[in-house]
């Protein structure tokens, strides 16, 4: 319903700035966990389901203005979370929230993960995070195949959480889950037998064939040195341009006119020709020939070869290859017109793509485009970029780094110059839902052994083609970041969030501190929805699997998660 203007009788509620993909996931993980709140939208979202805008309000307005937010009982709210597409914005509505409520927990969307760091420790914001970044190991495991789904980083090291689905020949079955998963140094978070999920899962099941895990396992991330780096990127470089730059001169050249290529052979011809016939008549060595030829056609003549006393045939042929230089010249400002104009020289590395093996296509060059292509090409992989504007925000910055096809990925033409032929993967990450299922089909029907992912808005379509087509992927940037955003104002330490079927599950980082409450708890049981699932005890450096029994001492670091179901019971896929 629209909230008229009038202050909102709600205390301890959830203030929600901004209604677009990002802003409506938000609503609706909040709904199914039973919070209450009010959303200020600039304009009223038609998707929203009526299941969500039962438990918010909503006032249609600019949440900058002060009046809104003290309407929206921002003086009484728990948190605000500022989600609008603009990151001053946001910024603006943070400002303005902690003026009017100190204590108020405060998250915003930003995509300058730099301003972030510096919004988290001077203007009072509990997280700025970025809805690009937090999908982006998402979309990187669908290109890869992997069965990540997702990752976060917790100080020096790598958290990833993956879902593994038990094999008839899994070493995993007949299995008592919590030794198996301590063998392979990793934690499980939930089990999945049938229709019944248990999170967290006990540690005397059984593994069963068909059952789904989701694990936790954790990667000392390793810091290349600055002279490592650099040698690494610059090897890499000097493998790829040159194969990639021939390549693409290959292509061009096959690409330029019949009649242009003719006379290029032809000339050429001619000024092999006359330095034989320079070298033999005149008895010049064949350099001082050479010379002689290219000064001629070029219409130089520095005058210290010419053919006043040469015999009268001579001459003639002189005169000849003359006007032959004329042509040469015209011929070479046509070619570098056509390279520079038409072809666009920076296509030339762009070019060779089309006879590659084994790279992976990203179509967009939006956010999450280009993150992914920047996740990809510092993984080592090859990868190929189609954007469809010369205009585009990162096409610069991408051709630093990966090979870009300018043009219509919708098109086989297009598909064909980034090489879908042989190409592992394809990626449709548009900014438009319609445009990505079309690229998504058109590589299915071109290359079906090739991996698609498609980035999709609508989640009901999402499920739709996940169900109803043979997509290998189907993913949402506001899904996956939307766990995130929740979770950082239900739990202040937490580092990642996801949707885990009916629960959302919370990952958090927390050092037990001498006096601390949970000293001598049991790893198994934090507090009545916390598990300890990683654990580093004082003076070591890596996470290990934590036993249920094990009891939590001062200095340990523990990683853990914690879990809040859902009040609808509805589960997702």
């Amino acid at each position: 319903m629209i909230l008229p203007y009038e202050e909102t009788p709600l205390a301890d509620h959830v203030i929600i700035c901004g209604l677009g993909h990002v802003g409506s996931r938000c609503l609706s993980l909040l709904s199914r966990l039973g919070e209450r709140g009010v959303v200020i939208t600039l304009e009223a979202n038609p998707d929203l389901q009526p299941a969500d805008a039962s438990r918010f309000s909503i006032t249609l307005g600019d949440a900058r203005e002060e009046m809104l937010l003290r309407l929206a009982g921002v003086a009484r709210a728990k948190a605000v979370i500022a989600a609008t597409n603009d990151d001053l914005t946001n910024v603006s509505i943070a400002l303005d929230a902690h003026r009017l409520n100190p204590r108020i927990a405060i998250v915003i969307r930003s995509f300058d993960q730099d301003l972030a760091v510096h919004l988290e420790k001077s203007v009072h914001i509990r997280r700025a995070l970025s809805a690009s970044a937090l999908a982006a190991p998402g979309f990187l495991a669908a290109a890869l195949g992997d069965a990540v789904q997702c990752s976060f980083d917790a100080e020096d090291t790598n958290c990833i959480v993956e879902q593994l689905t038990v094999e008839p020949d899994s070493l995993w079955i007949g299995r008592k889950l919590g030794q198996a998963a301590a063998e392979r140094r990793v934690a499980a978070i939930a089990l999945r037998q049938g229709e019944a999920t248990a999170i967290p899962p006990p540690a005397d099941a059984v593994v069963r064939p068909g059952d789904r895990l989701t694990l936790l396992r954790a990667e000392k991330r390793r810091l290349p040195t600055a002279a490592r780096f650099h040698r690494v990127k610059r090897k890499r470089r000097f493998l790829a341009a040159p194969r990639a730059m021939a390549s693409g001169l290959r292509q061009w050249w096959r690409e330029i006119p019949r009649a242009m290529r003719a006379a290029a052979f032809a000339l050429l011809a001619v000024v092999l020709i006359s330095v034989g016939v320079f070298h033999f008549a005149l008895d010049l060595p064949f350099i001082d020939a050479f010379y002689f030829v290219i000064t001629t056609v070029t219409t130089v003549g520095y005058g210290d070869y010419h053919l006043r006393d040469a015999a009268p045939w001579m001459k003639l042929y002189g005169s000849f290859v003359m006007l032959c230089g004329a042509a040469i010249v015209a011929l070479l400002f046509g070619i570098i017109t056509d390279m520079f104009l038409r072809a666009r020289f920076r296509e030339l590395f762009a070019r060779g793509t089309a006879h590659s093996q084994g790279h992976i296509i990203v179509a967009g060059l939006g956010r999450i485009g280009f993150r992914l292509v920047r996740d990809l090409a510092r993984r080592g992989e090859r990868v190929v970029a189609i954007e469809r504007k010369e205009s585009g925000e990162f096409i610069q910055a991408a051709r630093e780094l990966v090979s870009v096809v300018l043009g219509n990925a919708k098109t086989e033409e297009t598909l064909r110059k980034a090489g879908l032929a042989g190409a592992k993967a394809i990626v449709a990450a548009t900014d438009d839902d319609l445009a990505n299922l079309s690229i998504g089909l058109a590589a299915k029907r071109i290359h079906p052994a090739c991996r698609v992912a498609m980035r999709i808005f609508d989640a009901a379509l999402a499920e739709k083609l996940r169900q109803g087509l043979s997509i290998d992927a189907v993913l949402s940037v506001s899904g996956a970041a939307a766990p995130t955003f929740v979770g950082s104002i239900l739990c202040p330490d937490m580092l990642h969030g996801m949707v885990l079927d009916d629960h959302l599950v919370l990952f958090f980082d927390r050092l037990i501190p001498p006096g601390s409450a949970q000293l001598g708890r049991p790893a198994g049981r934090i507090e009545e929805n916390e598990l300890a699932l990683l654990l580093k005890r004082a003076g070591t450096d890596d996470f290990a699997p934590a036993p249920a029994e094990q009891v939590l001492q001062a200095g340990d670091r523990v990683l853990g998660a914690r879990w809040f179901p859902f009040i609808d019971g509805k589960r997702d896929p």
